[in-house]
């Protein structure tokens, strides 16, 4: 998509059409379907223009349809979701021929901008849910390293069992506090 954003567009004969805003793809099909192009005299109108059989150059996208054609063609939001019913529009204009569409289904389209912003929620949420399935087995590991108060076997030592380092004599016989004054209350 990057290298066709905002490069000019021309027909099959190589006059102007407009410039590129934004491609269109087929839910589930990695080939652009359509082009949405910026035209007109002053860049008001975007209209759609299939690209099967368009060319890709250094510095343009070729279309395989007149000028005449793409000018007529319906208009449409760039980025905007197509409206159903919008691909039989573009057939009947365009005089080209569609595949049959899924049994039960409608085919949906949706601009790169938008197949972008998907897959990129898509990729965080995929992210997110491994943070949190590897912070889960963290803590899961961390309660089973963890003695619990039944685990403990005998002579182990509990919370309880600690000595209160405030009271006199505490700590005594220890080599860090041996020598030292028990702490002034």
């Amino acid at each position: 998509m990057q290298l066709w954003e905002g490069q000019h567009v021309v027909d099959c004969e190589g006059e102007k059409i407009g410039r590129l805003e934004d491609i269109y793809f087929e839910m589930g099909v990695p080939e652009p379907a359509f082009a949405c192009v910026q035209a007109g005299m002053l860049g008001r109108r975007h209209v759609l223009v299939p690209l099967a059989g368009a060319s890709l150059s250094r510095d343009e996208v070729r279309v395989a349809y007149r000028h005449d054609q793409v000018k007529d063609a319906p208009q449409v939001e760039p980025g905007a979701a197509l409206e159903p019913g919008i691909e039989q529009e573009l057939a009947r204009h365009y005089e080209i021929e569609l595949t049959a569409a899924p049994a039960g289904s409608d085919r949906r389209y949706e601009s790169a901008r938008a197949r972008g912003r998907r897959e990129t929620r898509a990729r965080e949420m995929t992210e997110r849910a491994d943070e949190l399935t590897m912070l889960g087995a963290a803590m899961q590991l961390a309660r089973e390293g963890q003695p619990q108060a039944d685990d403990a076997g005998p002579g182990a030592p509990r919370a309880q069992d600690e000595p209160d380092p405030t009271e006199p004599g505490a700590g005594e016989g220890r080599p860090e506090t041996r020598g030292k004054p028990p702490p002034s209350p």
